[in-house]
């Protein structure tokens, strides 16, 4: 973990840019300071991070560190199995 302590500004920090706080998503899983909502919010979070990045390394725009969306997507299976938890955040804006 980047941070060494897990308060509300680290957390709020990790729900607006979950890298920043966090070296891989496995340590998201492992985080005893969050609840298990919490941690799915995070990770999917993540999850449109990755995704965005995929699309423009696809587009020749690549320009940082290469997308984690496997890790991301096994520490999501690992703490919501069946997906259901968050079923319609991909719905959500990601810019406002």
């Amino acid at each position: 973990m980047k941070v060494s302590r897990l308060g509300p500004p680290e957390i709020e920090k990790a729900l607006i840019s979950p890298a920043s706080v966090f070296d891989i998503p496995a340590e998201v899983v492992e985080t005893k300071a969050l609840a298990k909502i919490l941690k799915i919010e995070i990770l999917k979070r993540w999850e449109l991070d990755a995704r965005a990045l995929q699309r423009a390394t696809e587009e020749n725009m690549a320009g940082g560190k290469p997308s984690d969306i496997d890790a991301v997507n096994e520490a999501l299976a690992e703490l919501d199995p069946d997906g259901k938890v968050f079923a319609d955040f991909e719905k959500a804006p990601t810019k406002l």
